[in-house]
């Protein structure tokens, strides 16, 4: 993986390691190794080499309407793409086959569909339009989904500083909810007549108006949202009814290349995985050193002593 332990453990002596100081947590030794410039080249140069295989792939599927030569490109492809990653040294030839047929079974229904009818828009996931033409509104629904969640949270805190009493409804609050049971407060301090109690009805209606504002800013929000994404819907439907076939093929192109590239980096990911897992089980296993494991059993055992010694269990 291009890793070097030299990261994670300092040399005590000729014949022991030790942790570094910087690692305090099991958690660092992920942090590490995510963050570790040989790995993240490794990966870079995996996506390099699948670059060059796509790169001739690519042609071999733009000749597939009007041939029929799929498991002829199959078997081509596949060894292919063994040569280009296999010098690596981290996928055998089984692995990098698992990669390739992961993504050929995904992708069979779309290349027949190829070979037969052409182009097809249908092939086009909405995703795929709303990346390549309507980023604009993809980016103000993510701005706006951002608003309401944090618009969201804040009333919630709002919410929790009332208690109601009920625990069986606290996971169930809502701002219609608590309203009314604050309304209700209100009327019954203000039906006493008492000043301190008309102080109190007063710091609780601040409170229902806090609430009202955010709830009626939340839904604001929300029926915005629904209608950029109504509006969003609206424009794909209309794109891929008008899409050449030139667009429909260039969308393909990069959603079979997006599939290959995405089972390459979860395939990488779980090599790191099993790299981690061999440094945490290290630290599980020799964190603790025996001197001190030692050390603490003999605490333990000196402090058992003088309990049953108390206890009139033993003499010493």
């Amino acid at each position: 993986m291009g890793f070097n332990a030299d990261a994670i453990f300092l040399e005590k002596d000729k014949d022991t390691l030790e942790f570094c100081n910087g690692i305090n947590d099991k958690n660092n030794i992920k942090e590490i190794i995510d963050s570790h410039e040989g790995i993240k080249d490794k990966f870079t140069h995996h996506f390099q080499k699948l670059q060059e295989w796509w790169n001739g792939v690519a042609k071999d599927i733009e000749r597939f309407h009007g041939h029929n030569n799929l498991w002829e490109f199959r078997n081509k492809a596949m060894a292919n793409l063994k040569s280009k990653l296999i010098p690596f040294g981290i996928f055998d030839e089984f692995k990098i086959a698992g990669i390739f047929v992961n993504w050929w079974e995904d992708l069979l229904y779309d290349f027949k569909t190829v070979a037969s009818s052409g182009w097809s828009s249908m092939l086009i996931e909405d995703e795929g339009i709303e990346k390549k033409f309507f980023a604009d509104d993809l980016k103000n629904i993510e701005e706006l989904e951002s608003k309401i969640s944090e618009l969201e949270g804040e009333l919630n805190e709002i919410l929790e500083e009332v208690e109601d009493g009920d625990e069986e409804d606290q996971e169930q609050k809502t701002a219609k909810k608590v309203k009314d049971y604050l309304k209700e407060i209100v009327k019954d301090l203000h039906s006493s007549g008492q000043e301190y109690a008309i102080k109190e009805a007063k710091k609780w209606e601040e409170l229902i108006e806090k609430i009202e504002v955010k709830d009626k800013e939340l839904k604001k929000l929300n029926k915005e949202l629904k209608s950029i994404k109504q509006d969003l819907e609206n424009k794909v439907t209309q794109k891929r009814n008008s899409l050449t076939e030139q667009e429909a093929k260039e969308l393909l192109l990069e959603k079979f290349f997006d599939t290959i590239k995405q089972y390459l980096e979860k395939y990488l990911n779980n090599e790191k995985r099993e790299l981690v897992k061999i440094f945490e089980n290290l630290w599980d296993k020799y964190k603790i050193s025996l001197k001190q494991l030692k050390s603490e059993r003999d605490l333990d055992g000196n402090k058992l002593d003088w309990f049953l010694n108390k206890l009139g269990y033993i003499n010493k």
